[in-house]
Order: C-alpha cells, then structure tokens, then sequence
C-alpha cells in the first residue's frame, strides 16, 4: 500500500523582503509540500507584472509549485466604496482560500512580523477596538470561505524588522521593493513611516516591543474572558435560543458583555455585530432599560420577563 501524500501548504509570497525571507526559513525549516502563491494586486503598472514574474522564477528555482492570479483592487475599492487596503485584503483572502481549495491546502503561511503587529494594534486601538482587537493578528488563525476553513499560520510575528533584514543578508537573498511602501497615502504607511517613528522620540525607547506586549496581554485576557462566557451560555439558553437574563446578574460584565456577543453572533448568526451593539444589549439588561432595540438588517431584540429575544420569522416565542 502506497503511503498517503501529506496535504500541501500555501506561503503568500509578494516578491518583497519579509515574504521571501518566509518562504526561504520554510524550505529550510519545513518538511511540508509548498505551493507558492502571489496576487498580482494591479496597482504598480509594470512594476506588479515584473513582481509576478519574479515569484514565478523564484518559485521555479526552488522546485516548487506557484499560483499567480490577477485582480483589479482599485476597480473593487471604488465599486464598494472601501479603502484600497480593505479591498487588497479581501481579495488576497479570497484568492488564497481559492488557491488551497484547488490544491487540497488546509495551511497559508503568511509572512506578517512583530513590527507589522504594531502597527496592526496600534490601528486597532485607534478605531475603538476592544480586547480582541487589541490581540492584533495571533500566530494561528482561521480564514473562512464559505462552508472551508483554513489555518492560517505566522511563523515570523515575533521577528523584528531587523531580525528579517538580517537574515536576508546573512542568506544573501534577492526579493523586490515596492515603491507604494514610502507612500504616505496609505493610512498603515503612516503608521509605520511617521506615527511609529514619532512614538520612539517621545519616549526615548523602541515602544514596539511593549505594545506587542500588550497584544499578547490583551489576546490572554480576551481568551480568558470568553472562555468563561461561554461556559454560562448555556446556563441562560432557553431552548427556542431565547435569553433568560437574570443568570447573567451573577458575572461581571465583562464575562456578560462576551456572552451576550457569542448568542448575537454564534447562536443567532445575525451580522454586523460589533461592540455598540452588544453595549446597548448591555443596556436592555439595566433596570430602567430599553425594552426593544434595533440590530443590523432589520432585526428586533425584544425584553420581557426577565428574556431577550430576536423579532424575526422563526425566531419570536
């Protein structure tokens, strides 16, 4: 009998420093069947064409398997009125979990490090993150594409900068430098060009490393918090996934705010659910408190003797 071939592996490689310095420390350090992957975004004229072309070459020289898509970003940011960057994003997820399902991939290596965990909190916490996003990109994580899942995997977010600029000479590795990088346009250049920088002269220190501390803090508490939330869900569940809240007078709010967002969102599956949403849940829980409020797409949420529940088709006790 024929030993079974284990499932590949995807590594996003852009053509730039951090991606192949990734792909390089995986053929070194990895037994895995890899498949290089990279999107050309569109965005750089010649300079994303010849960007292609050298992932495909550099993927050729070390024998393994490549993916090369193309998408218009800019054509979908302004079709959906969203930031370039949040259109990049969507896009490359959905090119990559498109590229493991061809392949029969479980795992995507990405090639984010600790300076880009920085600056990822830093976003975070300036657009009201709680927690959670307080985390910034975890080591392992998930991609979800319809009914698959993937594991995503970042094997270099505790690498500085340095450390992966270091490695690439000590290896004397060849990769390509993106010109949109000393563009001041992007908010997260911003970051990374003036903010970061700016941060260092306050105060007189490299602060990345403590706000990396502090993802890793927030990502332990967070875990912590949820993981007691949903051990008392099901103690308040009614069987037609109404809520008895009075249960929930017995945690801290802090536990009955996660519990409140995992029945939103995990038992209810109702969308668009973010941190003022579950607040004026919160709110319904108070004495005195709104007796009805309004959710995202259309949705009521209903108190009445001592239970919440959700006014839509099906859903009403």
């Amino acid at each position: 009998m024929q030993p079974s071939c284990p499932l590949p592996s995807l590594v996003a490689v852009s053509g730039g420093r951090d991606s192949v310095v990734l792909l390089h420390w995986l053929v070194r350090n990895s037994s895995e069947r890899l498949v290089v992957c990279h999107l050309n975004h569109g965005l750089r004229g010649r300079e994303s064409g010849q960007d292609a072309a050298f992932v495909r070459r550099l993927a050729a020289g070390l024998c393994l398997a490549c993916e090369v898509g193309r998408e218009d970003v800019a054509a979908l940011a302004r079709r959906q009125r969203i930031s370039v960057e949040t259109a990049g994003r969507r896009l490359r997820h959905q090119f990559l979990a498109e590229a493991a399902l061809k392949h029969g991939a479980g795992r995507i290596y990405l090639a984010h490090h600790a300076d880009d965990q920085a600056e990822t909190i830093l976003a975070n916490l300036c657009r009201g993150a709680g927690l959670n996003g307080l985390g910034g990109m975890r080591e392992a994580s998930v991609l979800q594409h319809g009914a698959h899942s993937f594991e995503l995997r970042r094997p270099l977010l505790n690498w500085r900068r340095s450390d992966i600029n270091g490695y690439a000479r000590e290896h004397g590795l060849r990769f390509r430098e993106d010109s949109s990088n000393t563009s001041r346009g992007p908010r997260r250049n911003r970051l990374r060009l003036d903010v970061l920088p700016m941060l260092n002269r306050v105060f007189d220190r490299d602060v990345v490393p403590q706000i990396v501390r502090l993802g890793r803090q927030a990502e332990r508490d967070e875990e912590a918090l949820t993981g007691l939330a949903l051990q008392r869900l099901d103690d308040c569940l009614d069987p037609d996934r109404a809520l008895r809240f009075r249960p929930l007078a017995q945690v801290p709010e802090a536990v009955a705010s996660r519990l409140l967002r995992q029945w939103l969102v995990k038992v209810l599956e109702l969308p668009g659910i973010g941190l003022d949403e579950v607040e004026l849940v919160l709110e319904m829980l108070h004495p005195g408190g709104p007796a009805k409020i309004n959710l995202p797409g259309g949705h009521h949420l209903r108190r009445k003797a001592g239970r919440l529940w959700l006014e839509r088709e099906g859903l009403t006790p």
